[in-house]
């Protein structure tokens, strides 16, 4: 997106000339799709100090989102450099003022486009970060500007502050990271989505600013330094012009370390000579060969060597993309959700570490050996809409996930069954609204923790617990 900056304590006019209709209008049309599916009453915008547009980029994105019929805040949170700056006879107060002191909507918000867009200052003085991050009525907060919008924008560019964007994301219902990429290190931007991603942020979600370049002037043409050439006087007539002999052409040395050209040395050929010759080339099927010059020798084995060295090149990727297993799940789909995780009950969970085939073995040995079975290919099975049922001899299960998706759970299913794990899910009978993902059904808990452990090891799951944690 392209915008300008928005100095602070502009007025009204400065506000509203923020606007890019085209470049916000996917980002728009993705976070109405993701209202109508999700809960999104707060969505915090976080990103770099010294990126002047930020404030602007957020202002922008609530105007054009609340064209689309929603009563939008803007909230800035950025207290070391505030934009929001309320002039007297209004009093200065904003976030601050309605975590420490209960400051109603009505008294800190600011209405720029009417039932449409507010705006809200960080406050009348600045708080100290940690008790920011973690102040105790951070809820009550939000519930007092969802009860008056249907978004509020929190923009809090604070990722130059390790662990501070990280900590306010948890409370937020999405996040969406801003930053101009010309502006900031390759590796800085990754940690900072990296400290976005591990504080369990629910959404993430990016927004390129665009540097707009100053148009550099183009240089004034230099003034004519010499007069014009007077008018010849008509009286006087004109010298007639003296034709000029252009000399012979040179001809060239002969160079006697290249060889001559094929077209020099070919005789020439009349209009019957050459019909003729035409005519035997097309009657034997053969053409005349002609020598060609070194250089070309040079040329083409160059380009035969750079051919050779690509296809080397092309095996080798071919061959090291196919080891990486096909079946492998996006990384974004192997944590826990982007909604909170409900844990298991609570329990000790150590167990020794051993292969995937002695996890679900019994304990007590056979009497007799097992005829072999022929090894039969695998198969994913299809995720059926219930439950798996629960064998009444295997009351223990691995629980590795839980979401309130059902296309969230049919794709870590299936992931997991392209694996080879007796992957299923069922709803939470605890939670309303939620589905929980299990692997496998064992007679102890002993083996559902081996089964855990060895899920871990594989870095196949993020998280992997025996279910239930107690025994029966």
């Amino acid at each position: 997106m392209r915008v300008s900056p928005v100095p602070a304590g502009a007025g009204t006019p400065a506000l509203l000339a923020a606007t890019d209709p085209e470049g916000l209008k996917p980002v728009v049309d993705v976070l109405t799709q993701t209202r109508q599916s999700l809960t999104l009453r707060s969505l915090l915008l976080t990103g770099f100090p010294h990126d002047p547009e930020f404030f602007a980029a957020g202002l922008t994105l609530a105007r054009e989102w609340s064209r689309r019929g929603l009563k939008v805040a803007v909230v800035d949170l950025d207290f070391r450099h505030p934009t929001v700056v309320r002039h007297k006879p209004h009093p200065n107060e904003g976030y601050v003022d309605v975590l420490e002191y209960g400051c109603s909507y009505r008294r800190v918000a600011w209405e720029l486009v009417a039932d449409a867009l507010w705006l809200v200052g960080p406050g009348s003085h600045p708080p100290d970060e940690e008790r920011l991050a973690d102040h105790p009525d951070w809820d009550r907060a939000i519930r007092v500007f969802s009860n008056q919008v249907d978004v509020a924008l929190y923009l809090a560019p604070f990722l130059d502050r390790p662990g501070l964007a990280g900590r306010i994301s948890k409370r937020m219902d999405g996040v969406l990271l801003v930053a101009s990429v010309e502006r900031v290190a390759r590796s800085t931007l990754r940690d900072a989505f990296l400290e976005l991603w591990g504080s369990d942020a629910p959404m993430i979600g990016s927004l390129g600013i665009e540097v707009r370049r100053a148009a550099i002037p183009a240089p004034p043409a230099p003034a004519a330094t010499t007069p014009p050439a007077p008018a010849r006087p008509a009286a006087v007539p004109a010298p007639a012009a003296q034709r000029v002999t252009p000399p012979a052409p040179t001809p060239p040395e002969p160079s006697w370390d290249r060889e001559p050209d094929a077209d020099a040395t070919r005789p020439h050929l009349s209009d019957e000579g050459l019909e003729r010759r035409i005519a035997d080339e097309v009657r034997t099927g053969s053409a005349p060969r002609i020598r060609p010059r070194r250089g070309a020798n040079v040329a083409i084995l160059a380009g035969a060597t750079l051919a050779v060295a690509a296809a080397v090149g092309a095996v080798g990727v071919v061959v090291k993309m196919s080891r990486v297993p096909s079946g492998s799940a996006p990384l974004e789909t192997l944590p826990a959700g982007t909604e909170e995780v409900i844990p298991a009950q609570v329990g000790a969970t150590g167990a020794s570490v051993l292969p995937e085939g002695e996890a679900q073995r019994d304990s007590s040995p056979s009497e007799e050996p097992a005829a072999p079975i022929a090894a039969a290919p695998i198969v994913a099975a299809p995720i059926a809409a219930a439950s798996a049922p629960q064998a009444a001899d295997a009351p223990y299960r691995v629980h590795v996930a839980s979401f309130r998706s059902m296309g969230k759970v049919e794709e870590l299913v299936s992931s997991l069954r392209t694996r080879g794990l007796d992957a299923w899910h069922e709803p939470a009978e605890d939670r309303s609204g939620w589905y929980r993902v299990f692997v496998g059904h064992f007679s102890t808990r002993g083996g559902a923790a081996r089964k855990a452990k060895w899920l871990l090891d594989q870095h196949w799951v993020d998280r992997a617990v025996a279910y239930p944690d107690t025994e029966r």
